[in-house]
């Protein structure tokens, strides 16, 4: 199923096959497979990764990086590395009470995780829902954060899963949200917007939507 759902977007495109990325959907397909992503996460992160792609990036899925955490997303190009995550809104039948928070702290555990080994680190949501927010002192500039943004991220980070946090929660003073994306499944499209302007990667992207 996910093989013909990546062929239909890349149809979209013009492309007859998936250019080159036949690894990526061959990966997908076995996580979907096995339970890893749902097929719906999974065409998302083929979306992305067929974008970075076609802009000159090396791309991979489901990429394990240091300490163990492993990214939806991850490209490397001339001017960098960057992680895509893909946030589709899921939230256990747990949280459903503090909705809200729980994506919230999901971003910020997210950004703690990945946002410190790379040149921009990347939120990524379907066009047709509204973008979660952003915790506010993810989005300042490291050098401007004062100690209590620190404990603002830290407690995100605990809220979402106290059991890793003790792993990560050491970078909050260093992690970041660069830039969110929006991927439009019926253009098969990805928009950038850079949320971090020290990222150059980011302002390129940005300037090629």
């Amino acid at each position: 199923m996910l093989r013909s759902l990546a062929e239909l977007v890349a149809g979209r495109l013009g492309l007859a096959g998936f250019d080159g990325l036949s690894r990526v959907v061959d990966v997908l397909e076995f996580e979907v497979s096995r339970g890893g992503v749902t097929s719906y996460h999974a065409l998302l992160q083929f979306i992305v990764a067929l974008d970075l792609h076609l802009r000159g990036f090396d791309v991979g899925v489901e990429e394990r990086l240091d300490g163990g955490f492993i990214a939806d997303v991850y490209a490397e190009g001339p001017g960098g590395i960057i992680v895509v995550e893909v946030e589709t809104g899921f939230v256990p039948q747990g949280r459903l009470a503090s909705l809200e928070s729980y994506l919230a702290s999901r971003v910020a555990f997210k950004a703690a995780a990945y946002s410190p080994g790379v040149d921009a680190f990347i939120v990524a949501f379907p066009s047709h829902m509204s973008m979660v927010a952003i915790p506010e002192p993810l989005l300042k500039p490291l050098e401007d954060r004062e100690p209590e943004d620190v404990r603002v991220i830290r407690g995100l980070i605990e809220a979402y899963d106290l059991k890793r946090a003790s792993r990560i929660g050491w970078r909050a003073h260093i992690a970041r949200v660069d830039g969110v994306a929006s991927i439009n499944v019926d253009k098969a499209r990805v928009a950038y917007v850079p949320l971090n302007s020290s990222s150059r990667i980011l302002e390129a992207l940005g300037a090629l939507n």
